[in-house]
């Protein structure tokens, strides 16, 4: 499928923001899943620098080092995706999947998710990938996806334990659970470009990657029931929302910061 992706995320603030420094992983990576064919990412008035942090992620410092009151992070790109049922693989040059098993402030393992991944156990000793799919889709029959019940803050498994939430708490769940059963995961942020029932849907979205020795990476979205197909764009990795989150960073000043986001894909085609 060849994807055009246009994003911007605008920031307005009461009061001047006298400096920021902000850590964009808003830039996807050609791999077996996907081919960048262009991508742009700009900002004006604000100074960016590219660098790989320690996934292997595309990144951009963005500085602002004079008084603004609002910031526009555009993204325009086109990306040619493929249905790998879920199998993103391994890269060339990779931290070790043991790195994935550690917990993290969204991801700790309470006694909620030892009791939630428990039953998986055994049936992971026999059949990896069949378990991890029953572990999908047990956190979407637990977890209702319902926006506004937590907040950017809500760790997986307070999550769980309430039972709502949004695609970061679904994969902050499947992370810690994975992870309790002494099997690698992580989190992904990325674009999907339409939901379960194959309705067009424009929005940034996360969703996790386990570890299986015998494939590399597989994704599992249990926002959606499914393993990622042609309709994702992955655009980062790490242990959690903080490590792979689209914009994250410090700022000095501007009072009350009001955020609008705004994800489109016109001219969405069937690849040739």
């Amino acid at each position: 499928m060849l994807i055009r992706v246009e994003h911007a995320t605008s920031y307005r603030y009461s009061e001047p923001v006298l400096a920021t420094t902000q850590y964009l992983r808003m830039t996807p990576l050609s791999g077996r899943t996907q081919a960048v064919e262009s991508w742009a990412l700009t900002c004006p008035g604000a100074t960016m620098t590219q660098w790989q942090d320690q996934y292997g992620n595309a990144c951009h410092t963005l500085t602002v080092s004079k008084p603004v009151e609002s910031l526009d992070i555009r993204v325009n790109g086109l990306v040619r995706t493929r249905d790998t049922s879920g199998v993103t693989g391994m890269a060339q040059s990779e931290l070790p999947a043991m790195l994935y098993l550690r917990d993290t402030p969204y991801t700790v393992v309470t006694r909620a998710i030892r009791d939630f991944a428990g039953p998986f156990e055994a049936p992971a000793e026999k059949d990896r990938i069949q378990a991890l799919h029953d572990i999908m889709l047990g956190i979407a029959d637990e977890v209702v996806y319902r926006p506004g019940d937590t907040h950017v803050h809500t760790t997986g498994a307070e999550a769980l334990e309430q039972g709502a939430g949004v695609c970061q708490d679904l994969a902050h769940i499947f992370c810690a659970a994975c992870r309790a059963l002494g099997i690698p995961a992580r989190y992904v942020s990325g674009y999907l470009t339409q939901g379960l029932d194959h309705q067009a849907h424009a929005a940034s979205h996360a969703w996790a990657e386990a570890f299986v020795d015998s494939l590399g990476w597989v994704g599992f979205d249990p926002t959606n029931r499914a393993c990622p197909g042609e309709s994702y764009i992955r655009t980062a990795v790490g242990l959690d929302y903080a490590e792979a989150s689209p914009v994250r960073g410090v700022r000095a000043g501007g009072g009350v910061e009001t955020m609008s986001v705004n994800v489109s894909f016109p001219n969405q085609q069937q690849a040739q």
